[in-house]
């Protein structure tokens, strides 16, 4: 996913750069952008797009202390997993003007309380979970299903297994 959108991003004029947990800082990724140290990308970013999945190291990665790092022009937007983002701390960095912008599409409680700080912050989008819908996204999605579905009943492995441990 994060790939996918660098491609997008790149293709609209954007300057793309990247940090990865898996990836050396100030490498390349294997597409072409830049790697950079966390600190490093929030703090010269004009918009951080979040793509990863949720463990125990990214819960919060976008906290108060990384928001606090970024430009007050900056635009975070997350369409990987809602607890990725401390929302109540980018709606108290929104309301301050810390912060001009969110895009939010993942929440970590669904559905989003109306009541929820980051629903009356400004400069924020947030959309019902169906941000990655497109034509393409979902014949990715049938054909990944299906091939899932194949590849257990021939005893191998799919491509997405999370819990590999119910196939012993």
């Amino acid at each position: 996913m994060g790939a996918a959108a660098a491609r997008k991003a790149a293709g609209l004029g954007f300057e793309v750069v990247c940090y990865s947990r898996s990836l050396e800082p100030n490498s390349t990724t294997a597409e072409g952008y830049a790697t950079l140290p966390l600190d490093e990308l929030l703090a010269t970013s004009d918009v951080i797009s979040v793509h990863t999945a949720l463990t125990p190291q990214t819960y919060h990665l976008i906290d108060e202390h990384a928001i606090s790092l970024m430009k007050p022009s900056a635009i975070v937007v997350n369409t990987s997993r809602g607890a990725v983002v401390d929302t109540i701390a980018l709606a108290r960095a929104l309301e301050n003007n810390a912060l001009w912008g969110a895009g939010l599409d993942v929440f970590e409680g669904e559905p989003l309380d109306p009541g929820h700080p980051i629903a009356k912050a400004p400069h924020t989008v947030l959309t019902p979970h169906a941000a990655y819908w497109s034509e393409e996204s979902g014949i990715e999605l049938r054909t990944r299903t299906c091939q899932a579905a194949i590849d257990v009943l021939c005893g191998v492995q799919p491509r997405d297994c999370l819990n590999p441990q119910v196939l012993q």
